[in-house]
């Protein structure tokens, strides 16, 4: 194989690669909504008011789906990228919204309990999950766009 057929495998190789990154978001969008209605159920059940045996059945069931959808999430993924592909841009993405999220909630939280309003954590934990629904979507492939450009650099 000469230099110029070598380069064209390794471009058709890295073409490939990223076409099968960007075919499928970095993290899937159910699994983070999941996760904010199981953070929604426990604000709703540690709410003062709420009923101790509620509490405790709605708990148990919470951790119960918890682990199930991590179960799922362990079983259906077929691909992910390698570390080495895995930058700081991502993590930071990732990072900056979850912070997003965690502040949207909390600043709502605070702002519903002054109103004197009941499940004011509950509410804002909706809202949050709300927000996740809608951007989720958005910021995984954002982070699996960044990965095939690191691809097709070469990385």
């Amino acid at each position: 194989m000469n230099p110029d057929e070598a380069a064209r495998s390794l471009a058709t190789i890295r073409e490939t690669q990223t076409r099968a990154v960007t075919a499928q978001p970095w993290f899937p969008t159910w699994y983070v909504i999941g996760v904010s209605l199981f953070v929604t159920g426990m604000q709703a059940v540690t709410e003062p008011g709420t009923p101790v045996p509620l509490s405790a059945g709605l708990g148990i069931v919470l951790c119960a789906g918890l682990g199930a959808l991590v179960a799922v999430l362990v079983k259906t993924r077929r691909m992910t990228a390698h570390r080495s592909l895995q930058s700081g841009g991502g993590f930071a993405v990732f990072g900056g919204w979850l912070v997003l999220c965690f502040c949207l909630c909390l600043a709502l939280a605070l702002r519903l309990d002054a109103a004197g309003i009941s499940y004011a954590r509950t509410y804002a934990a909706l809202a949050m999950t709300a927000f996740i629904a809608a951007t989720g979507p958005l910021v995984a492939r954002r982070i699996s766009r960044l990965i095939a450009r690191k691809i097709e650099k070469g990385a």
